[in-house]
């Protein structure tokens, strides 16, 4: 499949933030971090040249001392605070800060991870191409090298230079107003639905490599809760949204199944063809052959990408037992 080619129609305005940028965070008990994004952001704006701005901050019931905080910043006049009293979790709070914003490109920023130099002016840049919606930054992890998450930056790379990459990084995104619609309140993936909701409209959404956000340790970051919220999240995807599956495209909606859905369905083909290929020495014996031959030189070539791999996939299964834990949705960072 060849490469997408850019439609030749350019928006010089978006691509700079021309119109006006509002950047829009969530915020649920803080208070260590969150003046310390609304001055990265700053910096990040200022880098950008951008002429007109907003920061637009969600409190979404904090219980400790985030509010103070950023009534503080609202007296700077440096954001606007929108405060929830009593907590409706993180689409609700997309949506507040969406219907309070201004300008027709949306940042919408995490707390915790710190970005790149530059990051936000490099995601802007992408817009210059008509036909793209929303540009996705790059998660990087801290700590040792994980090939896995390289393989799966890979992957989303791939997918954007192919037309659309399926989802974006929540840490760090932009998106055009336009073609965003109203979260329903209890969303688990707002990251996946807002990409859909682009991709619906037949705009493209980008991955860029060089717009890094740093998140924490791989470990840490796969934790048991995420992914069982990720799970959730995608079988809700299949309950809740059938029909806007059916509207992203073909070619997006395989690139949904290989990126999202793959790690689920590809350990219970393989027990089955297992199986299957008992009732057959000769099939078995090129089956259990070629999977100890791959996994084999897979491993001498890269143990801790099959150990990770492993461990991921094993875990992800894991959660499909669980999924009565993650009935009501919990708000992440």
């Amino acid at each position: 499949m060849p490469d997408a080619i850019p439609s030749g129609e350019k928006d010089e305005i978006s691509a700079v933030g021309g119109g006006g940028v509002s950047v829009i965070i969530a915020c649920h008990n803080e208070k260590k971090n969150i003046e310390k994004k609304v001055r990265e952001l700053l910096s990040q704006i200022a880098q950008s040249s951008i002429a007109t701005h907003e920061i637009i901050v969600v409190n979404d019931g904090s219980t400790d001392n985030s509010f103070k905080i950023l009534q503080s910043l609202e007296k700077e006049e440096i954001i606007k605070l929108i405060n929830i009293e009593s907590r409706k979790g993180k689409p609700n709070a997309i949506n507040e800060g969406v219907a309070a914003s201004q300008y027709p490109i949306l940042i919408f920023s995490d707390v915790r991870q710190t970005m790149s130099d530059g990051a936000i002016k490099t995601l802007l840049s992408r817009f210059e191409d008509a036909d793209v919606g929303a540009v996705s930054s790059q998660l990087e992890l801290e700590g040792e090298t994980s090939p896995a998450r390289e393989w799966m930056n890979r992957l989303k790379l791939k997918e954007s230079n192919k037309g659309s990459t399926t989802g974006v990084c929540g840490a760090l995104y932009a998106v055009k107003k336009e073609y965003l619609e109203e979260l329903p309140e209890d969303t688990i993936l707002d990251d996946l639905v807002i990409a859909m909701y682009v991709m619906k409209n037949r705009k493209r959404v980008i991955h860029e490599p060089n717009a890094i956000v740093f998140d924490v340790p791989f470990d840490e970051f796969y934790s048991g809760r995420r992914q069982g919220r990720i799970t959730a999240g995608l079988i809700q995807l299949l309950r809740s949204h059938r029909g806007l599956l059916w509207r992203i495209g073909l070619v997006q909606l395989i690139f949904l199944y290989g990126q999202k859905y793959l790690k689920y369905t590809a350990p219970v083909l393989f027990g089955l063809s297992s199986v299957l290929a008992l009732f057959s020495m000769e099939i078995a014996m090129w089956h259990y052959s070629a999977t100890v031959v791959f996994v084999t030189v897979l491993t001498l070539a890269n143990p801790l990408f099959v150990a990770q791999a492993l461990r991921l996939t094993t875990s992800y299964m894991l959660q499909l037992l669980k999924l009565d834990k993650y009935n009501k949705v919990k708000w992440e960072k």
